[in-house]
């Protein structure tokens, strides 16, 4: 196929507020980053989510409300924490970020490669594929690493008995329903690319 099949208006720019906004998002996602980062290594601390074994007090509201929780988040020194450990969760936190960017960038790549007539062209289903694998990455890898870090957070502040457990809730909804959608797409797009070549010169 040597032309494309939509051919946009000239001077059509429908493409750039939905590339402005990933842009936007891919920045927004690195100063987010960045500025947690600069926080915990000016207070010191890293924040570890645990999960307990029983429930336990906490804060109670102004209406008197009795509440109790079996999930807590502490902050612990980093200077107690050991290295190797805190090395875990800051790369974690760094997959997170580098893969939730670059995949808003891809995103973007794709809106601005179809506005621009290329629906049916042969690299369009190989940027939906980097879409799910990229989707899969930033949706598990981070907690998977980070849980290695808090996992020996939490074994060197010396608790006795039962550990509280890392507070890990991995994302698989969100996940899976993303990757189910952007597949299907990707399935019907080759589809519609083979009919494209069947019928090409027919109309």
């Amino acid at each position: 196929m040597t032309a494309p099949v939509y051919d946009p208006p000239r001077g059509s720019r429908s493409w750039l507020p939905y590339v402005i906004a990933c842009a936007i998002g891919v920045v927004w996602v690195g100063w987010a980053y960045v500025a947690g980062l600069v926080h915990s290594l000016r207070v010191g601390t890293v924040t570890v989510p645990l999960r307990t074994a029983s429930t336990a007090d906490v804060l109670r509201p102004p209406s008197g409300v009795a509440l109790r929780a079996d999930a807590v988040a502490v902050q612990v020194p980093t200077g107690d924490v050991p290295g190797a450990a805190l090395a875990y969760v800051r790369v974690g936190d760094g997959v997170e970020v580098v893969a939730v960017a670059a995949l808003i960038a891809l995103v973007g790549t794709v809106v601005w490669c179809v506005a621009r007539g290329g629906l049916f062209d042969r690299s369009t289903p190989r940027l939906l594929d980097g879409v799910v694998v990229l989707t899969v990455v930033a949706g598990l890898l981070p907690d998977f690493v980070r849980r290695m870090g808090w996992n020996w957070i939490v074994s060197s502040l010396g608790w006795d008995g039962r550990l509280p457990e890392p507070l890990v809730e991995p994302q698989f909804v969100p996940v899976y329903l993303g990757v189910l959608v952007v597949t299907c797409f990707r399935f019907a797009l080759t589809a519609s690319q083979r009919m494209v070549r069947d019928q090409a010169g027919l109309v």
